[in-house]
Order: structure tokens, then C-alpha cells, then sequence
């Protein structure tokens, strides 16, 4: 999920690194940056480390390539003529963020230091985040684009919608810039303000206006519903597997089942993942349990275990159809997969997911950040991996150039009724829709 905050993973995550968990990573661009211009110090563990080591080399070095990283670590301390510019802690990020990048894991086993590791484990454990509350796209060569926009948030008291574009922050113009450019100028401390200058081209004519805003906490909805206008489906949002996925999810479900639903639209689309239990356990509500039902197969350098199916699921039999998207990644990923193969008939709509296959386990280093590694690799119930190759939907549909999904948050935030649903060119959203209801409205417009 692509929002002013970054996003998470991740349980408890205990010292000793049991912490299991299945998530894209969003990396950040100034870390790109300075993984990049770190490229001559692969690794560093901190000073006192190497202080140590290179008095005690034979114990501590156990390889030529480490007593390379050890002696660049030396040389730079000892003789870079501008003291002033060395800084020791980030050489040793920038060098495990590198060794990291070597890995080749894009997107999931990372490096992250301690405000970052503690903000990603607050979003999983369905704590307050603190920003101005919206989810954003587009950037770059596009506008920024405000897609969803968070109940109870500074965006949302300040009257932020859906479909706005950020044109501005603080007066200075922000064209061009990437999300993760503009995220820090938006982002900040609680009770700071910033100033956004907004253009609204949903009304006519669009009108543009600035809004200054007091960053507060919020919190980001796990699970969000919408029922379609005109049939009796309902379209549920699941935007990450945090700690109450499940819980959630079996709320949403309980209600579809007190509606009379006759089928659920499960939108993927943008959810990063989460925790690997949290994957077992949704995928669980529309699997039903038995012999040689599992929802992955994990495999590690030496061995292979099942993750299986667990019982009592609430939808196992309920008609279905997932929305997923370059975005859907990791636990998004494992759940998608393990429907359509127990539940061939179960289509799966949109476009081709990222491509994550490993398991991560958390690593805490001593200063409190944090090593996320990919300790196993998941297959498919069937065996299939789709490392670095994505999940290709069986029903593969892109959004038009100007579109963006409409959401159940959004739909419920802004009441869309059925013609504004047909006129809002989410496509995938309109297919799954005329898979489910053949004969209504949506599927001519599908068509």
C-alpha cells in the first residue's frame, strides 16, 4: 500500500528473529540512494565490532571476503582526509542494506532501522500510524493522486476526497516528484501542520484550493465492504494481513451471510501482505479443510513442510472472485494462489501480482534495527512457485490509463451508487461484477 506512511510487517517480532511474516517491503528511494553510493563497504556491524576484529582478526574473520569488508571499514575510519563527513552508523546501514540489495529478494527481505522496523510493526499490530491519512498514487511523470483517504484522519476532517491531486506542499511545487520523494514533505510529527495545494478535477469545473493540515494519528482500515448497488454481492477489502485480518474478515463475512449475499468480490489489489498466520487463517474462510489441503508448501535449504488448511471456514462454499494487481504481493500472493487451486472454479481478475516467494524471519541487530530475511521459500498447494514471476490471473484485466480502483472504502466514503460505479472505469472491478451477476447492468459495461 503505497500511503504517506510506510508500510509494515511483521508479528511480534521477538530478538531471537522467530517472527514469520510474508510482506513486500516499500522501499525508500533515499535508501536506495545510499545503498548505492555505498557500494565500496559491503557490510559494517557497528565500531566497536571492528575496533575488536582488528585486534582479533583470527577469531573474528573467517573468510578472504570478510576480511575485505573489514580492512575497507579500517582504511576509511583511518584515512579519509574529511573526518566531519564520516559517519559511522551509516556506512554500516548503507553496507547491510547493500549486501541485502545482493540478495536479488526485491521487495521483501530488507534492512530497516529502528524507526522504520517500529512504524512497520505498529501498522501490523493495528496500531495508531501518525501522517495525514491518505493512500496514494500516481507521481513521477502522473499527478499524486489521493486514492483513498482514511476515516477519522487530518485528510479526512480537513475534507481531502478520493480523486484529488496534490499539487503542492508548503507553497513549493512538487511536479515531477515520485511518491517517495514527496512523502517525507508530507509526512511528519503529530501536531505539526502542513499546507497542500489541492486540485479537484471530479467537480466541474475542476477547481484547485490550498488546506492546511494538523498530522494526527489514524489508523488504517484492514478490512472495508461495499455491497453492489443493484445485485446482491458484496465487495470486500482487504488491504493488509495484520494481527485482526482474520478477525475482521469473519466479521465481513458474517455480515455478507446476514444479507443474503450471493457472492463476494475479495479485492487484493495493493495489499503487501503480512503475517504468515494471518494468510493461513483468511485463506481458511474460503478453503475448506481436509487431507491434503494446504495453503503453501515452505521449503527451506534442506526440507519442505505444509501450512494446511485450518477448519470452520465461513465461505467455502460462497461464489467468489479476487481482484489482485502488480501491488498484490507475499501473504496477497499465497492466499490468491491457494483459492484457485482448491477452487478451480474461483476466477481471479486484474493484472499480474509482484512476485514474492519467500518467508521472512526478523533478525534484530544491536542498536534495534532490523535484519528481514527470506529464511524459506513458499510454493503453491500444487507445487507451483511464483518467485519473481507474479501470479497471473486467469481473467487478466487492465485499468485504463486514467483509472484508479475503486475501493470499497472509497465507495462506502463516497456513496457511489450504480451509475457512478459503471462510469468509474475500474474494469476489473466491473468484470468480477458480471462474472458474478451475468444478467445486471455492470456486465454490459464490462463488455
Amino acid at each position: 500500500m503505497l500511503s504517506d506512511i510506510r508500510p509494515p510487517e511483521s508479528p511480534n517480532s521477538p530478538a531471537t528473529g522467530d517472527a514469520t511474516r510474508v510482506r513486500r517491503s516499500a522501499a525508500n528511494g533515499a535508501l536506495a540512494q545510499m545503498v548505492i553510493t555505498s557500494l565500496l563497504v559491503l557490510i559494517a556491524f557497528g565500531a566497536g565490532w571492528f575496533g575488536n576484529a582488528y585486534v582479533n582478526q583470527g577469531r573474528y574473520i573467517s573468510s578472504p571476503n570478510e576480511l575485505l569488508i573489514h580492512q575497507a571499514w579500517v582504511d576509511i575510519n583511518n584515512n579519509f582526509v574529511v573526518t566531519s563527513r564520516i559517519n559511522q552508523k551509516q556506512m554500516a546501514y548503507a553496507a547491510i542494506s547493500a549486501m541485502v540489495t545482493t540478495l536479488g529478494d526485491t521487495g521483501h527481505t530488507r534492512f530497516e532501522t529502528p524507526e522504520e522496523f517500529a512504524q512497520e510493526n505498529q501498522q501490523l499490530q493495528d496500531q495508531g500510524m501518525v501522517g495525514i491519512g491518505v493512500q496514494l498514487s500516481g507521481g513521477g511523470d502522473k499527478p499524486l493522486r489521493i486514492d483513498e483517504v482514511f476515516p477519522g484522519s487530518a485528510a479526512d476532517k480537513g475534507g481531502l476526497k478520493p480523486g484529488d491531486l496534490i499539487i503542492s506542499v508548503n507553497g513549493a511545487s512538487i511536479k515531477g516528484y515520485t511518491i517517495d520523494r514527496a512523502r517525507p514533505l508530507i509526512t511528519g510529527k503529530s501536531g505539526t501542520q502542513v499546507t497542500l495545494g489541492i486540485t479537484r478535477p471530479t467537480v466541474t469545473p475542476a477547481k484547485t484550493f490550498t488546506v492546511t493540515l494538523t498530522r494526527s494519528t489514524f489508523t488504517v482500515p484492514t478490512v472495508s465492504t461495499y455491497s453492489i448497488p443493484g445485485t446482491s454481492l458484496i465487495d470486500i477489502q482487504l488491504t493488509q494481513f495484520s494481527a485482526n485480518a482474520d478477525s475482521e474478515m469473519r466479521k465481513a463475512l458474517e455480515q455478507a451471510k446476514t444479507a443474503n449475499a450471493t457472492g463476494i468480490i475479495l479485492d487484493l489489489r495493493g495489499n503487501p501482505g503480512g503475517y504468515l498466520d494471518q494468510a493461513q487463517a483468511v485463506t481458511s474462510e474460503f478453503v475448506a479443510s481436509g487431507p491434503g489441503k494446504n495453503v503453501l508448501i515452505e521449503k527451506t535449504r534442506t526440507s519442505q513442510s505444509v501450512v494446511p488448511v485450518l477448519p470452520n471456514g465461513l465461505a467455502t462454499t460462497m461464489p467468489l472472485v479476487i481482484l489482485v494487481d502488480g501491488d498484490t504481493a507475499s501473504a496477497a500472493e499465497i492466499t490468491t494462489g491457494a483459492i484457485k487451486v482448491h477452487r478451480p472454479e474461483v476466477h481471479v481478475v486484474g493484472q499480474k501480482t509482484f512476485g514474492t516467494g519467500t518467508v521472512l524471519q526478523t533478525y534484530m541487530l544491536a542498536d534495534g534495527s532490523a535484519l528481514i530475511l527470506g529464511t524459506q521459500e513458499f510454493l503453491l498447494p500444487n507445487g507451483a512457485s511464483i518467485y519473481g514471476k507474479g501470479y497471473m490471473p486467469d481473467t487478466p484485466v487492465a485499468l485504463p490509463a486514467n483509472a484508479a480502483p475503486l475501493t470499497p472504502l472509497v465507495a462506502s466514503e463516497t456513496s457511489v451508487g450504480q451509475q457512478q460505479l459503471i462510469a468509474s472505469h475500474d474494469t476489473q472491478l466491473l468484470t468480477a461484477i458480471s462474472i458474478l451477476a451475468p444478467d445486471s447492468a455492470y456486465a454490459k459495461a464490462a463488455a
